[in-house]
């Protein structure tokens, strides 16, 4: 099989929507890869293959009041066996329902409460939240409440807009579109808000602070407001919310940052030829066609926002010059008047008459507003590639090198992960065999100083500025640890690797356990992404497994958001001993085909579930695609995100420069060996890879089973008191993996593996 082309890169999207109940395979979609039934096992009664068959056909159509109904006799032990996991199945898949449909009333209700009131901001976030939920959510939204609810957010929005209220406006677009993303009705008004908002972030991010503090306080004095009004005798809750970094914003409460971000290093080493060479790129490579005009227009787009948001004069003082603008606005009018005279690509503009025109805006802007050169190369550009896909973009030169970290799974640095709490830098776990974890640092240290500098008020992205570096270079991180003294750690740092496989729980070893089910057999194999020591990492679980008799396997790719499109097709080449894995088709770029060799690395008598879910997009569809389409494996979950098109990472500027920038463009779209190409636009009603079996979790389930798997991946001390699995699995619900058992279970009872 070739391994040479391609590249499909993780995205930054967290989109939640509803699952549909939905009939899927018959038990025999895996019967045909069973094997021959062991001589020292024997063979299940006839009556218990038929209760076997009978239980795989009730769950995969998702008929759980008949599956309730089935009565199992129970006269020998296979048969009792049969009947205790169906009905531990059936009592998690009863504590689900019951959980949505009390999570359903309660939000619904809150969300008329609050309508009532006038609280049409919480309101909307509410209905939000039962839309994710509800089982049919084009019935909700045409629910007349709802459809009243809208239409007064969306006059607020436009209103909160105009009066400069852009987090407020931003909020209530972002609700709306998620209510109608399928018709796209509010999308370019929250990406409008969406890209102030960042411009707020990037020039002036005490500004944007200060409007977020001021929202926050605005809140917390309408929840106090409320509870003083409508008191309530609900027990206050027990845990603390997550306060991960990655995931969740820092609380405006907190104490004001020590420094912010300077714009200035954002911009530092742009040119004007990589503004040149991504637009030019765009126009002859894009994956569909485009014009020179219409990417002109959306620079042009970006620089007029650019003038529209007054905030940002405290920092550029030219927009603060009434006539300045106005000269530099006038400008404008007259570029887009020749633009729009551009119908199609026989009469778009010339390479050298866009070059014209990007040279004609900056020398505009120099006798006019004098935004630094750079930041009108970057906006303009910027606003350029928005009139492309999502995941088309400049990377630019200060962001080139956390781009290169997460393509490779690889960076210097000492190996920790870390999170803001309550305003401390914290240890979340050390990575194994790093650095850190061979000094000691442990689960829950507090980071308080780095290299003698203190970490009060120390944003993330500062810290891992400072901790990461050159490899052999030392970095010394001052722990205060319980109550013992503060201690420096003079740590040197390595490549660190971060490993995407895991198991479903640490051993005693802290190695991760990759055996689900030992008496049945059944490996469970979790892939966070696909990075270059994917595969290689995957052939160690897979060889862990079968030195332990591995029978049955289930695959995890739900939340991975892709990455490497050939460690996916080569991982996905260990199972398939024929047909083609994905083809690529595009405008300007050659077609390609990966095809399965006939040597399988494991044999087609092993049954496989993949699971899946609307955080499993790219690389991770591709796979779950081919398994499906080519009959491999049975699907489980929901459906994929629909991120099914390939992104070349292309040189732009000088390339041999001290610090270059890159330009991710999409230039072809994948198809599935069925012919269907995955990717999801505006408007569809259909993307993805469609699970065989379709089992949902609401978004309050979702976010347990994340917090459970951040649980899961700590490696803590020594005698360290920390959560069981027993407490764990108490709390957490997850009938995918549940669902993905029990149909394992059956397959290899009803061949007597």
């Amino acid at each position: 099989m070739k391994k040479s082309w391609s590249f499909s890169s993780p995205f930054s999207v967290m989109l939640v929507i509803s699952l549909a109940l939905a009939a899927g395979l018959l038990a025999n979609h895996l019967a045909a890869r069973a094997g021959a039934v062991p001589k020292d096992i024997p063979p299940a009664p006839k009556v218990g293959v038929d209760y076997a068959d009978q239980i795989s056909r009730l769950v995969q159509n998702r008929r759980m009041d008949d599956l309730a109904k089935l009565s199992i006799p129970t006269d020998n032990p296979l048969n009792a066996k049969l009947e205790t996991w169906t009905k531990d199945y059936l009592a998690e898949m009863q504590k689900q329902e019951s959980q949505r449909d009390t999570q359903y009333n309660e939000t619904v209700a809150k969300a008329q409460e609050l309508q009532k009131r006038g609280r049409l901001d919480q309101a909307m976030d509410r209905v939000v939240g039962a839309y994710q939920i509800v089982k049919d959510p084009d019935a909700f939204i045409k629910l007349d409440w709802v459809k009243d609810l809208t239409t007064k957010v969306a006059t607020q929005a436009a209103e909160d807009e105009k009066a400069g209220q852009w987090l407020d406006s931003l909020q209530l677009y972002t609700d709306l579109n998620s209510l109608y993303e399928i018709d796209t009705r509010y999308k370019a008004d929250m990406q409008r808000l969406a890209r102030r908002t960042r411009l707020l972030a990037m020039y002036t991010p005490k500004v944007l602070y200060d409007m977020r503090k001021a929202t926050f306080q605005k809140m917390e004095k309408e929840r106090l407001e409320d509870e003083k009004a409508h008191p309530t005798t609900a027990p206050a809750p027990t845990t603390a919310p997550a306060t991960n970094a990655a995931t969740n914003p820092a609380n405006p409460l907190d104490d004001e940052p020590a420094s912010f971000t300077q714009w200035q290093d954002h911009v530092d080493a742009i040119t004007f030829d990589m503004m040149k060479d991504s637009i030019d790129r765009a126009r002859n490579d894009w994956v569909e066609e485009t014009t020179y005009a219409a990417l002109l227009r959306g620079g042009i787009d970006a620089l007029r926002l650019f003038l529209t948001t007054p905030e940002l004069a405290k920092e550029f003082p030219g927009l603060a010059d009434e006539d300045a603008r106005a000269r530099f606005s006038k400008a404008l009018d007259g570029i887009v008047d020749r633009l729009n005279a551009v119908k199609d690509r026989d009469n778009d503009l010339t390479a050298d008459d866009a070059d014209a025109v990007m040279k004609s805006v900056i020398e505009s802007n120099n006798t006019s507003i004098k935004l630094p050169e750079r930041v009108v190369i970057m906006e303009f550009t910027d606003g350029a590639m928005e009139k492309l896909d999502q995941f088309t973009a400049v990377i630019w030169p200060h962001e080139k090198d956390e781009f290169d970290k997460n393509i490779r799974g690889s960076f210097g640095g000492v190996g920790i992960q870390i999170s803001l709490e309550n305003g401390l830098l914290k240890v979340i776990s050390p990575l194994e065999d790093t650095p850190a974890f061979h000094a000691g640092i442990q689960a829950g240290d507090i980071v308080s100083g780095i290299d003698g500098k203190p970490t009060v008020n120390i944003t993330i992205d500062q810290a891992v500025h400072q901790i990461m570096g050159k490899p052999g270079t030392p970095v010394v991180l001052r722990i205060k640890r319980d109550a013992e003294p503060d201690k420096d750690y003079a740590i040197t740092r390595a490549i660190i690797k971060v490993s995407s496989v895991k198991g479903i729980k640490r051993d005693d070893e802290e190695k991760w356990d990759f055996m689900l089910d030992p008496d049945s057999k059944i490996g469970y194999i979790r892939i966070t992404g696909f990075q270059d020591e994917t595969p290689q990492e995957f052939r160690h679980a897979l060889a862990d497994l079968q030195a332990k008799g591995m029978r049955g396997l289930i695959l995890d790719f739900r939340f991975n958001p892709g990455g490497l499109l050939n460690a996916a097709a080569e991982m996905c080449d260990m199972f398939l001993d024929h047909g083609n894995i994905v083809s690529t088709k595009g405008r300007t770029a050659p077609s390609h085909v990966l095809r399965a060799d006939k040597y399988t690395e494991i044999p087609n008598s092993l049954p496989i579930v993949v699971l899946v879910n609307q955080y499993s997009a790219s690389a991770s569809e591709i796979f779950s695609g081919a398994m499906k389409d080519l009959h491999r494996a049975l699907i489980v979950g929901h459906r994929t995100f629909g991120k099914g098109s390939v992104q070349n990472i292309l040189p732009i500027g000088n390339a041999h420069a001290e610090k270059p920038a890159t330009m991710k463009l999409t230039t072809s779209y994948y198809y599935l060996p069925d012919g269907e190409n995955l990717h999801r636009r505006d408007g569809d009603k259909k993307w993805g890879v469609d699970p065989d079996v379709s089992v949902d979790l609401t978004p309050k389930q979702l976010g347990d089973l994340l917090k459970q798997r951040r649980d899961a991946e700590i490696i803590y001390r020594r005698n360290a008191t920390q959560p069981t699995t027993t407490q764990k699995a108490e709390t957490v619900l997850d009938t995918q993996l549940d669902s993905a058992l029990l149909l394992l279970r059956l397959q290899l009872f009803q061949s007597g593996n």
